[in-house]
């Protein structure tokens, strides 16, 4: 019955979607970063991004993903992790100071991506929500399809091309097109590409190396300064070839102690290229700040 309702929801709001569809572009890829200013303290006393700034901040979850990003007073959280972990969420985002989400991404339908998630959108007022067009039977999905319900907020099926704004940010949709039909749910993960000023943040979701192939022959800007690894940095994702073409500068690993998903060829291939390497496993909470042409990297420890 739960799925039924879902989908007809979907259905429902796919032809109210808010977001704009644009053409993608294959313009020069960024000048490669150098040095960063990095620093070591407490994350959660971080002070939220300024208007003149963009701050994405990767919290520390565990075998999991939760990003929150922030640009002046607008604030986008991207999946919420495993559900002992909504209230760690909610904690970290209350400390900055923020009191409504504009945006709630779930980027596929995965406990440790979404299982936090009904904590969030029970405690903050949130604007839109953002999910892929794939279902998932289990007690965590569920849990956050009633939440959907119950928060009164727009919700949108977004499809590769679409593109929407956060402040100063603006966000493309990378993947998945409409098309897609993937034996893995995995894979209909919502990949995006956040552009700041003349910097960029690659957020992979947990798409493996199938998706990574469609987005090397799609005419989809892959170039960015930063790529949030997906997967946890298993080794069924981040090919050289997708590497070779995103030239990240910063490489973001979310994943837990004794990760079981971490491979040591992802972390070679990413070393030999002269990434810098930020883990939450080992760095805790990262935050990656931008003013639009540097990038400033502050970790837990």
């Amino acid at each position: 019955m739960l799925k039924r309702k879902f989908l007809l929801v979907l259905l429902m709001t796919l032809p109210m979607l808010s977001l704009a569809a644009c053409g993608r572009n294959n313009s020069a890829p960024e000048q490669r970063l150098s040095d960063l200013d990095v620093q070591i303290r407490d994350v959660q006393e971080t002070e939220s991004s300024p208007a003149d700034l963009l701050s994405v901040h990767f919290i520390n979850v565990g075998e999991g993903d939760a990003i929150l990003v922030v640009q002046g007073d607008y604030a986008m959280l991207v999946d919420g992790g495993s559900p002992e972990m909504g209230a760690v969420i909610v904690s970290y985002i209350r400390n900055h100071n923020i009191e409504q989400l504009n945006y709630v991404i779930a980027t596929h339908p995965f406990a440790d991506h979404i299982g936090g998630l009904p904590d969030i959108l029970r405690q903050f007022s949130t604007q839109n929500i953002l999910l892929p067009m794939v279902y998932h039977d289990t007690p965590a999905y569920n849990s956050f399809l009633v939440a959907v319900e119950n928060s009164g907020a727009d919700v949108a099926v977004p499809f590769a091309g679409h593109t929407f704004s956060l402040g100063d940010a603006v966000i493309t949709i990378l993947s998945p097109s409409g098309e897609d039909e993937w034996d893995n749910r995995a894979n209909y993960s919502i990949v995006m590409r956040i552009e700041f000023g003349l910097t960029s943040f690659l957020l992979m979701g947990d798409a493996m190396r199938e998706v990574e192939g469609n987005l090397l022959d799609s005419v989809a800007m892959l170039s960015s300064d930063v790529l949030k690894v997906a997967r946890h940095g298993a080794s069924s994702a981040t090919t050289s070839s997708f590497l070779d073409a995103v030239n990240p500068s910063i490489a973001i690993i979310s994943a837990g102690e004794d990760n079981s998903f971490l491979s040591q060829e992802v972390l070679r291939r990413l070393g030999n290229m002269g990434v810098h390497i930020f883990r939450t496993d080992l760095n805790g909470s990262i935050v990656v700040t931008s003013d639009g042409t540097t990038l400033g990297v502050v970790v837990e420890r």
